[in-house]
């Protein structure tokens, strides 16, 4: 269990929320560094750093890779030129903004990440059940919560049998975009199948339940926790606010 199992859900999706709107906002290299060293630090306090870190990395090389491409090779609108070949251009205005629009990203990646390793999905279910948000939402987030490791795990199982059978798939694009469709009728027909087994067994339980009932599990919460949340959801909207209010001023 991880270290940060006394908050509740809330409050640590409503600080990223806060963290990633006035961050993005400003648009400051140092800020975003900031950010991002602080969610490393928060990590590997939570001992979930080596995911954190290798699942951003897999996400964060390609989009990097793009906006270096788009502003740092091709930039058309710099005066500052560093190299030039053919279509290729590279300016520093080009790298610039590319650094900064992959910092923003990162930011929003890292961040995202780490809210879904810090929060265990049991307790977002719960916390969602106990809020008094309609019984259908909390449904909802359950089965998207507890549908895509599923749906991963089939996806692996009907490969392997398909495997075992010598479907052949060839090698290079062609072989992926052949896997992809072999999987993906298989897989879409189970979980249709399962929507419809999962409707009647909600229908004759008689979902959603009226009138009080029993929940087997409670999500830890404070006073502070709740105050925290209401703080954090204010600087969702002021901070952006405040650091962008002195820009429309000068405009103005």
């Amino acid at each position: 269990m991880p270290r940060t199992a006394p908050l509740h859900p809330f409050t640590v999706l409503a600080l990223a929320a806060a963290v990633v709107a006035t961050t993005t906002a400003a648009g400051r290299w140092w800020l975003s560094c900031t950010v991002l060293l602080g969610c490393l630090l928060l990590a590997v306090w939570a001992r979930r750093a080596r995911r954190l870190t290798g699942l951003a990395a897999a996400i964060l090389a390609p989009a990097w890779g793009s906006q270096l491409l788009i502003h740092g090779l091709v930039d058309r609108t710099g005066s500052q030129v560093l190299a030039a070949a053919g279509p290729l251009r590279i300016t520093v205005e080009g790298l610039q903004l590319a650094v900064e629009l992959g910092l923003r990203t990162a930011v929003l990646v890292v961040a995202g990440l780490l809210c879904t390793l810090l929060i265990d999905r049991h307790d977002l279910v719960a916390a969602v059940d106990l809020s008094g948000a309609p019984p259908q939402l909390g449904y909802l987030v359950a089965a998207t919560l507890f549908m895509l490791p599923t749906l991963a795990q089939r996806q692996r199982a009907i490969g392997e049998a398909q495997a075992l059978r010598g479907a052949a798939t060839g090698a290079g694009l062609l072989g992926w975009w052949r896997r992809v469709r072999l999987r993906s009728v298989p897989l879409v027909l189970s979980a249709l199948q399962d929507a419809a087994d999962r409707s009647a067994h909600l229908a004759a339980r008689g979902f959603p339940a009226a009138g009080p009932h029993t929940r087997l599990r409670t999500v830890p919460d404070s006073a502070i926790q709740r105050r925290l949340r209401r703080v954090a959801l204010v600087c969702v909207v002021l901070g952006p606010l405040a650091v962008l209010a002195p820009a429309w001023m000068e405009l103005a």
